[in-house]
This record gives C-alpha cells, structure tokens and sequence, in this order.
C-alpha cells in the first residue's frame, strides 16, 4: 500500500507525529512518500515529492483543516482517500487524535473503513477568462477593503432572485457548511445532502442564507461602479474582481474523499463541544 504523508511543518508536536507514522508504516511493509515542504522543515532524511506528483493509494495529513484543504487542493488525483490526524484548533475535517493513528492505520491496512465522498465547488469570473481551483469548504465573494460593502446582485439557475449588501457571500458545499458558513450564521448540512448553502455575511436586508440543489448554477454581479472584490477559495487563494465583474459557481465534477470511522454527527457533537470549551 503506498501512503502520502503531508504535515503542517510550524508545529513541533506535529513532527513528532509525522516521525511516529513513518516508524510505524516501516513495519508494515507500506510505500510512504512524505511531501516536500515537510520533508524540508522537518529535516527527514526519507523519500519526498510535491503532493502534485504523488501517486498513493491513501494521503494522511497531520495538522487541522487548513491542512487537509491544501492537500485536496495540491495533489495529484483529488479524490486520493485522505485520513486527517487532528493537530489544529479546530479539526471538524479531521478523523482520529494522533494517539489513535496506529489503530486507524491498521484498519486501512485490512480495509476496515468507510469512504465520505464530499462535494466541491467550482467557480470562475467570465472576465478573468480561468476557472478557480475547486473549493471544498466555500467559495468567498468579499471586498477587497475591510471598511467596504459590496452591492451584489444574486441569481440563481438565470432567475433574478434579489440584490444584496454585505460584507460577502459564501457558497458553500455540505463540507464547508461547518467552517466559515456556520460563523457567518449558515445552517449545518450533513454531507449526505445533496445541495450548496448560499450565506450573505452582514447583511442590511433580510436574506441571510438559502439552501439549494446541488445542480444549481449562482451567478454574483458586482454592482457598485469603484468597489473591487476578492474571489477567496478555502481560504487559500486570492484573485482580485473588477467592479461590474460576475463570479460563477456550480458543483465540481470532482469530490474530495475521506476515510471515516464514524458518523458526521459524532464527529459534529464532538467539533462542537471543543470548540465550547476552548
């Protein structure tokens, strides 16, 4: 079995653990290639490539949700099986603690899992002529100036549906319904559902957040004349809108897959009370 490893390098702790894997891999007669910026920052005397060039039948990233977000962005098939070993703040991605990754790895080992297949959002702005990367948390349509609305226009499928004034706008697939669409007020969706939450940050009307099919298509126009915009994937990757610019978002043709051990509602009850207690 060949595994991929790929690790949030600023985190001592989370070197110790990269370590520990690989130690516990070469026991089992398992392939493992570690990504290079690891490999790097952590000085690993061991086999590395970009995680755009790994070929692996299972990638386990070390770190929270950041981490997980940049390695489904990076690698080389996006629907490589990731297994997340919860390091961050937060984790609702993650799968298992770092105490409890050799169990976890030797249920993959004998195929004793299951798979979360999770929708994902592709998105452009016809005037920029390129598709974005494919988002799995949420597509951000927000201003490029903190003290700055936005005025934009919604439609949904080709059909006017209002204009709105807000700091932003989420689209967001079932995954990314828990991080930043749940602090901007969006309701939770389970990955089974089928569908994408459209959720306005700040508003100075009375829409806050709809829910819709997964085959939809949402169009955002910018409508104020000297205001630019920031089209934000996951957090990671910034492109700047002209005034008078449209984004364009509908449902990706790839998922990112997970390896779970539980159910979302375990998984959410338990994100919930340590984000509670922290």
């Amino acid at each position: 079995m060949r595994f991929g490893i790929a690790s949030r390098p600023d985190r001592p702790e989370a070197s110790d653990v990269v370590r520990e894997i690989l130690d516990f891999l070469a026991t089992k007669d398992a392939e493992v290639f570690v990504d290079t910026d690891t490999a790097m920052e952590m000085e690993l005397p061991v086999d590395s490539l970009d995680l755009g060039e790994m070929n692996v039948d299972i990638v386990v990233t070390i770190g929270g949700d950041g981490t997980i977000m940049r390695a489904a962005m990076l690698m080389n098939d996006p629907e490589t099986p990731i297994l997340g070993v919860n390091m961050g703040s937060r984790g609702f991605l993650t799968e298992v603690l770092p105490e409890d990754f050799k169990p976890a790895l030797d249920r993959i080992i004998k195929g004793d899992y299951a798979l979360e297949d999770c929708m994902k959002l592709s998105s452009r702005s016809p005037e920029l002529k390129s598709i974005f990367p494919d988002a799995l948390n949420e597509v951000l349509v927000a201003s490029s100036l903190p003290s700055k609305t936005l005025d934009m226009r919604l439609t949904i499928d080709g059909v006017y549906v209002l204009d709105v004034q807000a700091d932003g706008i989420i689209m967001a697939p079932p995954t990314g319904s828990t991080a930043y669409n749940l602090s901007a007020g969006g309701s939770i969706m389970s990955p089974g559902v089928d569908a994408m939450i459209v959720t306005a940050i700040s508003p100075y009307n009375y829409f806050k957040s709809v829910v819709i099919p997964s085959n939809s298509r949402v169009t955002i126009e910018l409508l104020k004349p000297k205001v630019d915009a920031l089209v934000i994937i996951d957090g990671r990757e910034y492109e700047a809108i002209k005034p008078g610019s449209t984004v364009e978002v509908w449902k990706s043709e790839h998922v990112t897959r997970f390896i779970r051990f539980r159910s979302f509602y375990e998984r959410l009850s338990r994100r919930l009370v340590f984000r509670q207690v922290r």
